[in-house]
C-alpha cells in the first residue's frame, strides 16, 4: 500500500475507535510518506509533504499516548485470589464474561512468551477471544525478546499470527527490552491484571490426566487477579 492508502485507513480506524490498528497504519503511512518526501524534487510538493508529515506524526503521538494511558485508569470491579493447587480457573472463568461483541481490539502485555507452553497459553487466550468476540479485528502483544539462538518464540508467534490472519484478525508483536506489567486490555473498557500473567497454570500431572487440554481441571499457582473498568477506554 502507498502512503495515501495507509493514512486514509488510519484516519478511518482512528475515528471509529480502533486505536491499535490506527496507530500501526499511521506509522506505516508516515514511513511511506517520508520516502516520498525525500524523493520529491519539486519544492512546493516537498513542503506540502513535510507539513502533512508533521500533522500525521502529531496525531500518531496523540494516539500512542491514549493507548499508554489505558492501563493507568479505571476503577476495580472484581478481584479473584487463585490459591495454590486450586482448580477451576481456566481463561473462560477469568476472561469469559468480559469478552463480547464490543471487543474489537485486544492489547496483551506478557513479558514471557519464550517457551512452548507460554506461546500455547497465548494461543489459548486467542482461541477464546476469537470464539466470543465476533467483531474482533486486531490483537497486539507486547513482550520481551528471547535472546537464545534456538527459540520457540519466533516460530510459534509467527505461526499464530499467520493462523489469526486466516480468521481475518491481524496480530502485531512488539518486542521491548524490559516489560514488567502483565495485563490484558480489552477495547470494551475492561482491563484484566494477573499477578503471574497468562502463566499461572501448573504442568499437568501426566499427558493423559484431566487438565491436559481443558485447563478447568489444571492446578494453578497462587496469584491475584484484578479486573478494572474504564468507560473512557471503551471504543
Amino acid at each position: 500500500m502507498n502512503a495515501i492508502t495507509f493514512l486514509t485507513k488510519a484516519i478511518e480506524y482512528d475515528v471509529s475507535g480502533r486505536k491499535l490498528e490506527s496507530l500501526k497504519l499511521y506509522e506505516d503511512g508516515i514511513s511511506e510518506l517520508l520516502k516520498e518526501c525525500k524523493a520529491e524534487t519539486n519544492p512546493e510538493k516537498k513542503k506540502h509533504y513535510q507539513t502533512k508529515l508533521l500533522e500525521y506524526m502529531k496525531r500518531a503521538e496523540e494516539v500512542k499516548e491514549q493507548i499508554s494511558s489505558w492501563s493507568s485508569r479505571g476503577e476495580i470491579c472484581d478481584k479473584i485470589h487463585i490459591l495454590d493447587n486450586s482448580t477451576g480457573y481456566c481463561y473462560e472463568r477469568i476472561f469469559g464474561k468480559y469478552l463480547n461483541l464490543d471487543v474489537k481490539e485486544i492489547l496483551v502485555y506478557e513479558p514471557y512468551l519464550r517457551e512452548h507452553y507460554q506461546v500455547q497459553n497465548l494461543t489459548m487466550l486467542c482461541e477464546l477471544a476469537v470464539k466470543k468476540c465476533k467483531n474482533l479485528k486486531f490483537i497486539k502483544c507486547m513482550t520481551t525478546r528471547d535472546a537464545r539462538s534456538t527459540t520457540e518464540q519466533s516460530k510459534g508467534l509467527k505461526l499464530l499470527t499467520e493462523n489469526l490472519t486466516a480468521h481475518k484478525i491481524q496480530m502485531e508483536i512488539e518486542y521491548l527490552e524490559t516489560l514488567h506489567d502483565r495485563q490484558v486490555i480489552l477495547s470494551n473498557g475492561y482491563i484484566v491484571k494477573i499477578g503471574r500473567g497468562l502463566h499461572y497454570f501448573k504442568p499437568a500431572a501426566n499427558k493423559y490426566s484431566l487438565g491436559v487440554f481443558d485447563h478447568h481441571f489444571r492446578e494453578c499457582r497462587d496469584t491475584n487477579v484484578d479486573i478494572f473498568y474504564c468507560p473512557e477506554n471503551k471504543k
